[in-house]
Order: C-alpha cells, then structure tokens, then sequence
C-alpha cells in the first residue's frame, strides 16, 4: 500500500543476490536477455541480469502483475517506463543498485547513486561541467569536504536529468544544485531554455542507501516521502 506522496526506494548490493541470477534470468525479454548477453565480461553480464530481474521483481510486487509479463515503453532518450504505471527509475553503481517507485505513470522521477571516494580531477570535473555558483561553492570549501561535495554535486544533477528524460543531452551548467555537505538537497536555479519549469517545481532528496554510498533522488512537485523498502526475505543469502 502506498502512503500518501511516498516514494519507495529499494537498496540492493548484487553481491548478495547471486543466488537469485537463474530465477531473474526468467524474468527477462528477449531483448532484456540479448542487452545482458552483449558485455564483455561474465561478471558484467551477471549483473545486467541481477538488475533488471530485480527492477522486474520489484514492479511486479508493487502492480500485482506478473513480473516476466511486464512490458516498457522507452522514451527518446532510452529512459524506460510501465505504461500505465507506476513510475520508476533505476541506478546502478557497479553492485549496487537504487531504485525508486512511484505511484501513477506521469511522476517525473529520477534516482543516481555513486561510491564515496576520493575522485581525481574533481576540481577540473566541476570547472569544466558545474554551474558558476556550483564552481564557486565548491571552490570555497575546505579540501576534506570537496570528495563529498562534488559527489552531492554529481549526484543530483544526474537524477535531476534523469527524472527529466533527456540525461546528458541536457548541459549539465545549465542548472545548479545545492552540493554543500549538512545543507538540504536542493535544485538553486535552472535556465528557462531547458523546458523543465522552475528550479521550485523541483523537489530533491539526499538518499544514503548504504555505509559509503551517496546517493540523490529528484522528483518534480512537492510533497514527496521517500521511504526505503527492504528486500523480501526470499532474497536473504
């Protein structure tokens, strides 16, 4: 059952699921099953299919339908969606997977995650991708904040131009975030040209899915609950 404006957020590291692989390998489309087939390495294959089996599993629970039966539409961009709903998106970080569900299918809706570490070059990252008052925000904190700061930074620009559909079509300065560690999540300013209404139309989240991980949910409109599901039981190791 679905609470009023909840989003649920599933967790998964894939390490623990590979019991699970045959029975998701079931689950997939013909064309699911040749997408996973075409990388390079078993490992790689093995977790395209953990992914998009458990995405399956999870849609099932929620709409009561069967999981293997699921049909998606996918946007211009390749962002996929249920017909009829509900809403969703996924992330992946190498084994670790995000995922958010929303009810009803017109819930603009996007999730990233990503490892906390140190990343090389952020600083020429945010120079050459950042928004002005992103650079600037950066710039200004002290070096033990800034491997947290740019991936606060990087995070909710990804799920912002994921839940907008267009992904790095969009020009990533064209828009800016709030990435300063122990402020609120949010979008600052969005230039009028992108077509995706006011920086206030715009609700973001800080999601830590895990010891390590940061993570981002955006989503247009307010009122939203995010609120972490955990896994069946089923799926213990």
């Amino acid at each position: 059952m679905w609470g009023t404006g909840e989003i649920q957020l599933c967790y998964a590291d894939l390490r623990g699921l590979t019991h699970r692989l045959e029975a998701f390998r079931a689950l997939l489309s013909p064309d699911e099953a040749a997408r996973a087939a075409r990388f390079a390495t078993e490992e790689l294959r093995a977790r395209c299919v953990l992914r998009r089996g458990l995405l399956r599993h999870r849609l099932g629970r929620v709409t009561g339908r069967d999981p293997a039966a699921l049909v998606f539409s996918y946007g211009p961009m390749g962002k996929p969606s249920l017909p009829g709903g509900p809403a969703f998106n996924l992330a992946d970080c190498k084994d670790h997977v995000l995922i958010a569900i929303a009810p009803g299918d017109a819930v603009e809706l996007g999730v990233d995650v990503e490892r906390l570490r140190s990343v090389p070059d952020a600083a020429g990252i945010a120079e050459r991708f950042f928004a002005p008052e992103e650079r600037a925000a950066f710039a200004a904190l002290p070096e033990a904040l800034r491997d947290e700061a740019f991936l606060n930074g990087w995070t909710r620009k990804e799920a912002f131009i994921k839940a907008t559909g267009q992904g790095l079509s969009t020009p990533l300065d064209r828009f800016a975030v709030e990435l300063t560690p122990g402020r609120p999540a949010r979008l600052l300013g969005l230039d009028g040209a992108l077509e995706a209404g006011r920086a206030g139309d715009w609700s973001l989240f800080d999601l830590r899915p895990a010891p390590g991980l940061v993570g981002a949910l955006a989503v247009r409109g307010e009122g939203w609950r995010p609120v972490f599901r955990p896994l069946d039981d089923a799926f213990s190791a």
